[in-house]
């Protein structure tokens, strides 16, 4: 049960986490970028499809009608024929047509660019930026995701074929062919996952474990299928018909596409904060509010991290009252948080008691050196002796840390120099 418990408790703060982050990082703006750069790429993605089937696989032009229709894509996007009898018509690729063709192969970046801008902004405080490599990834992408519909397409023109001859009520029982037929469609949600996986995996400028990406695209793609059904049970497609002829199922596309994009890089933030959760949870406890802070939201901040089981795991100490814990000129530069207990930390003109939920001993981890204080545990006492390397790396990308630790330097300068020193720390 305990066991149990710890596991609700992680999942929820990388959950608050990744929603604190998304928010902060303007994510919505993105979703909403990439809803639009979908728009304006689906168009020359489905030529390209289209050519590589017609005109390479030589796939009839009425069974793609057919698949079509069947999937209820019909009314949305209009027949095809128009795009099909083009592409049948010419028999040679001269330079006009290869010009038309790497045009509408870059008109389609676009989409691709938008996820990229996305993945840039959850990971721009982790990596270097590399154009180059940036700009393979979004052509390689396009190529993959191209590559990934045409398999898809075929798969299902075959199987659509298969469970309608009657070959397959032959070889399969009733039920057996239910299940088949089934499970036959959800064949395009595992090509969302793919790609999602291949996006997760390889877009980042620091490459995060496949594990993480495997998890952030199942979660995704799953939240995806679930809005579909939800959508399907609550909206009703012919009263939007009704009004907005043909336009009605364009508009409920592209707010599936705007859910689709808001999942993405929600799961794509919370890939990103399971791939760095130790700074992530330092820096909330290092930010932890006051037992007695008058507002809801900060309590509920504290009552969730104040007792990581984490870093419990991995750092806790125990210490018995008197004993001590470091003197000052030692050399060690770990810093320590409070989990239990009490301890005096005493330096030559000030004596301070920290109790639960308080860190302590991060100056020499800040600026290196030996200590300038004495700690001594006030009361039997547990600590959290978390790495001085893991608190500068929190340090050089959380701004309200970096902030709260060079308000502590300026501190211990004035009481050294006993000087007035002021600095505007809002700049």
């Amino acid at each position: 049960m305990h066991r149990k418990r710890n596991v609700f408790l992680v999942s929820l703060q990388r959950l608050y986490i990744t929603w604190e982050s998304f928010v902060g990082n303007d994510l919505f703006t993105f979703a909403s970028a990439g809803a639009y750069s979908f728009l304006l790429s689906a168009l020359p993605i489905v030529l390209m499809v289209l050519l590589i089937l017609v005109r390479v696989l030589h796939t009839s032009p009425e069974a793609i009608q057919t698949l079509i229709s069947e999937n209820g894509f019909e009314t949305a996007t209009g027949t095809l024929s128009k795009y099909i009898e083009p592409m049948l018509a010419f028999r040679t690729v001269g330079i006009f047509e290869m010009i038309i063709g790497i045009t509408v192969f870059w008109m389609a970046r676009r989409f691709f660019a938008s996820i990229q801008r996305g993945m840039r902004m959850i990971y721009r405080k982790q990596g270097k930026k590399k154009p180059i490599k940036e700009n393979l990834i979004v052509i390689a992408a396009e190529v993959v995701l191209v590559i990934l519909i045409v398999l898809m397409t075929i798969f299902l023109i075959a199987g659509n074929a298969f469970f309608n001859t009657v070959l397959s009520a032959n070889l399969l029982s009733p039920v057996l062919f239910r299940l088949f037929r089934n499970l036959f469609r959800f064949v395009p949600f595992g090509i969302i996952f793919v790609f999602l996986f291949l996006v997760y995996f390889a877009t980042p400028s620091l490459r995060p474990r496949k594990k993480h990406s495997v998890q952030a695209s199942a979660a995704c793609t799953i939240s995806f299928f679930i809005v579909q059904i939800a959508f399907s049970a609550f909206v009703d497609l012919s009263r939007y018909n009704l009004v907005y002829g043909i336009l009605g199922n364009l508009i409920v596309i592209m707010l599936e596409v705007y859910i689709f994009f808001l999942l993405f890089l929600f799961f794509a933030q919370f890939q990103y904060v399971v791939q760095f959760f130790e700074t992530f949870l330092l820096a909330q406890l290092y930010l932890l509010p006051a037992y007695d802070d008058p507002k809801i939201r900060r309590q509920l901040e504290r009552i969730m991290f104040i007792r990581p089981p984490v870093f419990y795991l991995r750092y806790a100490v125990t210490k018995k009252k008197g004993e001590l814990i470091y003197s000052m000129d030692d050399t060690s530069t770990e810093l320590y948080y409070v989990w239990n207990g009490a301890v005096r930390i005493m330096m030559p003109n000030q004596v301070t008691d920290y109790s639960r939920g308080r860190i302590f001993g991060e100056f020499s981890g800040i600026v290196g050196g030996n200590r300038t204080s004495t700690a001594i545990a006030l009361t039997d006492v547990t600590l959290l002796k978390i790495p001085a390397r893991l608190f500068r790396a929190t340090i050089e990308i959380d701004g309200a840390m970096s902030r709260r630790a060079l308000r502590l330097i300026t501190d211990y300068i004035r009481k050294s120099n006993r000087m007035p020193l002021s600095i505007d720390f809002d700049v």
